[in-house]
Order: C-alpha cells, then sequence, then structure tokens
C-alpha cells in the first residue's frame, strides 16, 4: 500500500496521539472486532439514549422494536459500508471526501461538522452535569468541570488509549446500569408500554436514524482504519464481520437503552433512569459511576473525530505540527465543556439539527461516488494533493455532488405530497437523500461522458 514520505511510525507503547489526518500505519492498525463492537455500541450508550422512549411515547414495546429492526436494515447498507473505507484506506471520511465533494467542499463540510461535533460533546456534558447535580446536590460547576476534563484527557491520548478505555469500563457500566433496573424492577410495579393512537413509522424510522445510526456512520472510518486492512484473500466472514461491528453496536445500544427508557416511563412517568439513583439506600454512587461512564463514552466519539474533522482543514499541503491535534483536544473540549456550563447550547439544538440534516445525502453520496470512482485503489497521495488553481478545488464530481447534497437538504424539509398512508409508513429523509443520490450516480454515468472511475495508480 502506498504512503506518504512524511508518514510517522506507529508507537511502541500508547502515548499522546499526534497522527492528525496521516494515513494510519500498517503497525497500528490492530484494531479487533470485538474492541470495535464494544466502542460503537458503548458509544451509542449515552445517559441521554433512553429518551428515544419518551420521544416515542404511545409506541407498544414490539413496535418499538420492530421500528429499531426496520431502522437498522435501511441504514445498514450504507454503515457497513463506510466502515469497510477505513480499511480500504486508512484516512478519515473527511479526507475520503476530497476526492466527491473537492478541496473546497471538503473544507467547508469539515468546518460544519467539527461545530456539530463539538456541540453535541458540549450538549451530552450539559446533560450529564444536570443529571448529577440532582444526584448529589451542592457541588454544581464541579460536575461539569470532572466531565469535561476526563472526556478531553481520554481523547488527548488518542484511539490508543481509548480503545483500552471502552475495553475496561465496558463491565463497569454495564454493572452500573443492571443495578438501576434491578431496582427500577424490584421496586415499581411493571406496566407494558402499549400502543397509543396511530403509530407514524416513517417519521420514527427517520428519527431513529437520525438521532443514531446515521448520525455515526460517516465518522466509522475515521476508527476502522485502526483495524486490519483489508485483502483479497481476507475471509467473508471477517470481513462481514468488521463491516456489520459498527452499525450493529450502535443499534444494540439504541434498542437496549431506549426500550429501558420506554419501560420507566411507563412504570415510573421518568424516562431517565439514571435518576433513580438518588433513592437508592447504599448505592447511589451507582447511578453516578454509570452516567459519568455513558457521557465519557459517548463524547469520547463526539470530541476524537470533532478535532480530526478540523485537522481537515488544513488544505495547505504542509505537514502540520506533531502537537496540533493534541492542542486542538484541548481547546475544543475547553471550548465545549465552557459552552454546556454557560448551558448556552440549548440556544443552538435547532442549529444542530439542522447541520445535522445534511449527513443523510452526505454519506449516500459519498459511499456511491467511493466505490464508483473505485478510489480505495489510487494512491493514498491523491487525497492529500494541494490546488493550485481555484477551478482544482471544485474538480468533478465536486460541483454535481455539491449541487445534489444541497437538493437532499431542501427536499428533506418539505412535506411529500403523498397519499397519507404512505406518508404514514414513508421515512421521507431517507427517501429524500436516496433520491438525490440516484440522480447523482445518474449523472455521474450519462451526464458528464468525459468521467470515468479512477483506475489503479
Amino acid at each position: 500500500m502506498n504512503r506518504l514520505p512524511n508518514e510517522p511510525a506507529a508507537p511502541d507503547a500508547p502515548t499522546v496521539e499526534t497522527l492528525g489526518i496521516a494515513p494510519v500505519p500498517d503497525r497500528a492498525r490492530h484494531m479487533r472486532v470485538t474492541s470495535l463492537f464494544v466502542i460503537w455500541s458503548l458509544a451509542s450508550a449515552s445517559a441521554t439514549t433512553p429518551v428515544i422512549g419518551l420521544v416515542l411515547k404511545g409506541m407498544g414495546l414490539e413496535q418499538f422494536l420492530w421500528v429499531n429492526v426496520l431502522a437498522l436494515l435501511i441504514g445498514l447498507v450504507p454503515s457497513m459500508l463506510l466502515a469497510h473505507m477505513g480499511r480500504q484506506v486508512p484516512i478519515i471520511s473527511m479526507v475520503m471526501a476530497r476526492r466527491t465533494f473537492g478541496m473546497g467542499g471538503a473544507t467547508l463540510l469539515s468546518i460544519l461538522y467539527t461545530i456539530v461535533g463539538a456541540g453535541w460533546f458540549g450538549l451530552n456534558t450539559d446533560v450529564g452535569g444536570q443529571i448529577l447535580s440532582r444526584l448529589f446536590p451542592g457541588h454544581g460547576m464541579l460536575w461539569y468541570l470532572m466531565l469535561g476534563g476526563l472526556q478531553i484527557a481520554l481523547v488527548f491520548f488518542g484511539m490508543d488509549v481509548l480503545e483500552k478505555f471502552y475495553n475496561y469500563t465496558a463491565l463497569v457500566f454495564l454493572l452500573c446500569y443492571a443495578v438501576l433496573a434491578y431496582y427500577l424492577f424490584g421496586r415499581y410495579s411493571f406496566v407494558m408500554p402499549r400502543q397509543v393512537g396511530t403509530i407514524a413509522w416513517g417519521k420514527d424510522i427517520d428519527l431513529i436514524l437520525s438521532f443514531s445510526l446515521l448520525s455515526w456512520a460517516y465518522i466509522f472510518p475515521t476508527v476502522t482504519r485502526f483495524c486490519p486492512p483489508s485483502t483479497a484473500d481476507e475471509r467473508p466472514l471477517r470481513r462481514a464481520a468488521y463491516m456489520l461491528a459498527p452499525g450493529v453496536g450502535v443499534m444494540t445500544s439504541v434498542v437496549v437503552m431506549g426500550a429501558l427508557g420506554l419501560v420507566a416511563l411507563g412504570m415510573t412517568g421518568q424516562w431517565n433512569i439514571a435518576l433513580l439513583g438518588k433513592h437508592l439506600p447504599v448505592w447511589g454512587e451507582v447511578s453516578a459511576i454509570g452516567v459519568i461512564l455513558a457521557i465519557a463514552h459517548t463524547n469520547a466519539m463526539n470530541l476524537y473525530p470533532a478535532v480530526t474533522t478540523l485537522l481537515a482543514v488544513n488544505t495547505s499541503g504542509r505537514t502540520a505540527h506533531r502537537m496540533l491535534q493534541p492542542m486542538l483536544v484541548i481547546i475544543l473540549g475547553a471550548f465545549a465543556t465552557a459552552l454546556a456550563i454557560l448551558g448556552i447550547l440549548g440556544f443552538i439544538q435547532g442549529f444542530l439539527s439542522a447541520l445535522g440534516s445534511l449527513l443523510f445525502p452526505f454519506t449516500f453520496i459519498l459511499v456511491v461516488d467511493w466505490f464508483h470512482g473505485r478510489y480505495y485503489a489510487d494512491a493514498i497521495s491523491s487525497f492529500y494533493a494541494t490546488p493550485r488553481r481555484l477551478p482544482e478545488w471544485f474538480v468533478w464530481p465536486a460541483p454535481w455532488a455539491i449541487a445534489m447534497l444541497l437538493a437532499g437538504v431542501v427536499l428533506a424539509g418539505m412535506e411529500p405530497r403523498v397519499p397519507p398512508i404512505l406518508a404514514q409508513i414513508m421515512p421521507w429523509q431517507v427517501c429524500s437523500a436516496l433520491a438525490v443520490t440516484v440522480v447523482y450516480y445518474l449523472g455521474l454515468r450519462f451526464a458528464h461522458p468525459r468521467f470515468r472511475p479512477t483506475q489503479a495508480a
């Protein structure tokens, strides 16, 4: 596999990660399938994940399980392909996007997605701080500073330490929430969630995908680039396991914790079972530990990709200072923690959601262009080529990809004019993203005959 001349060597022992957006060296690509599954299942198991039970209130438990299965089936293929892309070429998705959206488009998207990642880091820290403040009043800002500092420290040391953190704390996290679940079912009378009213299947599928699988999928390559390279003679079951692990991990947590939130809502009137910890006679600290781990697990996968995405804004072609990545971890993490302390993230949730609406068409277009153009066969150095003239910032297919991305955002915000029964079951955001992706692919095939799939370098 081709390498850049300034590619850093893999460290022999855990240290501060200074890799930046350079390709991951083969020596550092040793993440196993089990670690990949654990990382993404715990990243999805936020202290706020049970809120999906509140959002889908009025849905029976059986219907809740079905809507999650349908969401998984819809989002599984793009999530599998994105996970595989990181093993094909060990670079982050926003560097991959340079070949599709051009250096100019990818740079702008990198800035937007950095804001999204940092914003969700702050939002989750704010939620965690509020929960801990209710469990143990009187400490106020201390919880925010502790959560922010812990998460910054984890990301500061990079993926090598993050992988160990997820693996070593997985059992502790499960035990904490098992204690809370035991208290829930032991203290309160069980009430089976029943369907109330008509279920808007399509909207609920869109909601779950934007809340979970398709909000994470575009950064799957950021983690899978640390997995062993995919080779032509690789066993099919091994390849499938690496492709499935991130998406199945994300949705497993959504199903389990979302169902727990739905059941707890009917039994106690409170979806957030972490707050039950304040009533535990001896094990109140269990809830606090569970919340701290849940927030840290999720926010590590918010801050780490946000930092690497911000590093992708560097288009000069010059090698960044080796300590730029850890410095940005501190700066971006401190900024997001400050937003949580100030409580201003509540005013920009709408903005974050609007930016998130870019993810569906962005994900689909990126995947289609990657495999149609066979970019995985190109020299890695081609992803780092520096534009010398203005037109080179938006070389084909960038204008077409950007146009279809914007069309997807506009179309997603429109109410579909379809029969009511169809509107009830149609996941409109997914369908609109698929529609513009089909048009994008047809444009590649027919509207620009000079374009041909890139051959192996």
